[in-house]
C-alpha cells in the first residue's frame, strides 16, 4: 500500500471547528509510530541504523522532546522492534498480525491501536521513515491545528515542479499545473504543496467516525523541502544519512558519529532513550553513512531526476 494511499475518503467540506478546542480543557495528545517487522524495500528498515541510531529512535526522540505528547507509542508485531522501541523510551503496543502484512493499510494499524488505547483526544500518526522531523515541527504542527480549530492536520512540503500527464490511448501529454505558453519564474510562483507523510494529527471524533487519519476540517503544516526524502533503497539511505547529520534532531548530550558504520558483526549502537545496546549488524541493522558535499549533490540530482518516489506504508 503506498504511503499516501488512504483506504478512506476524508470528508473535508464545510466542517465546523473541532469541539476538541472548546473550553479550557487541555486535550490529551498521543503519538503512535507504526513499525512492522516486515519491510520489502529495505529489510528490517524500522530498526536499521541511521548515523548510529535505529531509525525509529529519530522520530521517538523528536516526539518526546517536543513536549506536546502525553504518551509516545510504537505499534509493532516484532519482538526486536519491541525491545528497541522500549530502549528508545517509547511505550509499545503489540499490533494484530492482520495489520502488519504487506497489503495492510496504515489506517488498519491506527484502528487496532485506538481500540486498545482509547484514552486520547488527539492522535498523532508519526511515520518512522521520516527521520528528519524535529521537535519544532510537532510544536508548529500542533499550533497550526489549534489555531485553525481543525479536526486533522497534514504535513506538506512546497515544491516548484511542473507536472504533466499522458493520455494512455493517444499518448498525448498535457501540462497539469501551469500553462507552457506562460511558463512562470520560480520567484513568481508559489509552487505546489505536496504531502510528505511525516505526521498527521487526528481528533478522536474523526478517527472513530471515519477510521481515517484525515477528515473534517483539515489544517496544514508546511515543512522544509529536505523532509521530502525517501528510504526505499541503499542509495536513499546514504542520502538521508547525510541529511540527518545536518538536519536531523540530536538530543542534548548526544554525540554525532564520525565516518561510516558498515563493518560486519556486532555493532555498538547508541540508543538515546537509554544508554547503549549491542546489536548485530549482520542482522541488517548496520550502515550509517556520512556523504559530505557529495551526498547533498546526490540528493539534488535525485530530486531533479524525479527519483523521490512514493513511500511504502509503515
Amino acid at each position: 500500500v503506498a504511503r499516501h494511499s488512504f483506504p478512506c475518503s476524508p470528508k473535508t467540506m464545510a466542517a465546523p471547528a473541532s469541539p476538541v478546542f472548546d473550553g479550557d480543557v487541555v486535550p490529551r495528545i498521543v503519538a503512535v509510530i507504526p513499525a512492522r517487522g516486515g519491510s520489502v524495500s529495505v529489510p528490517r528498515k524500522n530498526i536499521k541504523i541511521l548515523q548510529g541510531r535505529p531509525l525509529i529512535d529519530w522520530v521517538i526522540q523528536a516526539a518526546e522532546y517536543s513536549g506536546i505528547f502525553d504518551e509516545v507509542w510504537v505499534s509493532t508485531d516484532d519482538d526486536e522492534i519491541h525491545m528497541i522501541a522500549k530502549k528508545c523510551g517509547a511505550k509499545v503496543h503489540r499490533r494484530s498480525p492482520h495489520t502488519a502484512t504487506n497489503t495492510a493499510s496504515t489506517e488498519s494499524a491506527l484502528v487496532d491501536f485506538v481500540k486498545a488505547h482509547p484514552n486520547y483526544d488527539v492522535l498523532c500518526l508519526v511515520q518512522a521513515t521520516s527521520p528528519l522531523i524535529t521537535p519544532l515541527d510537532f510544536q508548529k504542527g500542533w499550533d497550526a491545528m489549534r489555531r485553525a480549530k481543525a479536526d486533522s492536520l497534514v504535513t506538506c512540503v512546497r515544491a516548484h515542479r511542473f507536472l504533466w500527464s499522458v493520455d494512455k490511448r493517444s499518448g498525448v501529454a498535457r501540462a497539469v499545473n501551469y500553462d507552457p505558453a506562460k511558463r512562470p519564474r520560480r520567484q513568481d510562483w508559489d509552487g505546489e504543496l505536496i504531502e510528505n507523510g511525516a505526521f498527521y494529527f487526528t481528533t478522536k471524533e474523526v478517527m472513530e467516525r471515519e477510521e481515517c487519519r484525515l477528515g473534517g476540517r483539515v489544517a496544514l503544516h508546511e515543512m522544509e523541502e529536505h523532509t521530502f526524502a525517501e528510504l526505499d533503497s541503499p542509495t536513499d539511505w546514504q542520502i538521508v544519512a547525510n541529511m540527518a547529520m545536518i538536519h536531523g534532531f540530536w538530543p542534548p548530550g548526544s554525540v554525532k558519529p564520525e565516518g561510516t558504520d558498515e563493518s560486519p558483526g556486532s555493532a555498538e549502537v547508541t540508543i538515546l532513550g537509554d544508554s547503549k545496546l549491542g546489536l548485530a549488524a549482520a542482522a541488517g541493522l548496520g550502515m550509517g553513512v556520512g556523504l559530505g558535499v557529495a551526498g547533498v549533490a546526490a540528493l539534488l540530482a535525485a530530486a531533479a531526476a524525479g527519483l523521490l518516489r512514493s513511500k511504502a506504508a509503515a
